[in-house]
């Protein structure tokens, strides 16, 4: 069986990208030509081979995962009859939820994986539209909060050049992530504005919730990267590692502002349709 290895999770530098851009630009009709099927071919190849890397992390590490949770929970009823050590319990309820836990974050890989490899399908959206259906869909998770919320008048806001499916999942993560870092405050307020500037729609949602410190600026979009204990907001740290890969795919810009304990702003730019 030939080796299998995991695509790459970032793309080229932007430098690098202009050099290449500007070495095509100067070539001739017929060798730009059979460089751009060149490099089709070759990002169908990196497809493929991404499709293949998700579908063994899919089957081959799951299976072994499951195992340890369902033989865990047998061997922890076997203890508990034998009236064993309470100790001996609290190991086993541990296996199990770290098993638990390392599933949870194969399957994030597998979504976040899932992101680079399927197919665009770019067209005119009603930012006002989309924006608002991703804000009602969040609600449920305010329930039981004081959530002032500030918004735009949905009409209004112009229409981006983007992918559904991929546009949906970004604001999803962008809005869960200001109603999940607002939780600890008595009221929270979540503001979203957005403004045409050039060939960009610019939309901007501030909160007033726990920030973050300057110096963990470049580990905001790592995988897996955490700017908070578990013990105040779950998550597994990659929501804001798939918003940036989503943006990235819709050639647009995500830029992120914080202080800790006084918020943050999120600046996502999209092209305008």
């Amino acid at each position: 069986m030939s080796e299998i290895r995991p695509p790459s999770l970032s793309g080229p530098a932007p430098d690098r990208a202009e050099d290449d851009w500007a070495a095509l630009q100067a070539q001739d009709p017929a060798s730009l030509a059979r460089e751009v099927l060149r490099l089709r071919a070759e990002l169908q190849a990196r497809r493929e081979d991404q499709q293949a890397f998700l579908r063994v992390v899919s089957h081959d590490l799951r299976s072994p995962v499951r195992h340890v949770v369902s033989y865990g929970q047998l061997v922890r009823e076997l203890v508990q009859e034998s009236n064993a050590d309470p100790a001996a319990l609290q190991f086993l309820d541990t296996i199990t939820q770290s098993a638990q836990q390392l599933g949870r974050m194969i399957d994030g890989l597998i979504a976040l994986g899932r992101i680079g490899s399927a197919e665009l399908q770019l067209q005119a959206l009603p930012l006002g539209d989309v924006l608002q259906d991703a804000w009602r869909g969040a609600q449920p998770a305010c329930a039981e909060r004081r959530v002032q919320w500030v918004l735009p008048d949905w009409n209004a806001l112009p229409a981006v050049r983007a992918d559904l499916a991929l546009l949906r999942d970004l604001l999803h993560h962008l809005l869960d992530n200001a109603i999940k870092f607002t939780r600890l405050r008595e009221e929270a307020r979540i503001e979203l504005a957005a403004a045409q500037h050039g060939p960009w729609v610019e939309l901007t949602l501030r909160d007033n919730g726990a920030g973050y410190k300057p110096e963990h600026q470049a580990q905001l979009f790592g995988v897996f990267q955490r700017l908070h204990s578990t013990r105040d907001f779950d998550g597994l740290g990659l929501g804001l590692a798939a918003a940036r890969r989503i943006v990235d795919r819709l050639g647009g810009d995500l830029q992120l502002q914080g202080q800790p304990d006084q918020g943050c702003t999120v600046t996502l730019r999209l092209p305008q349709a």
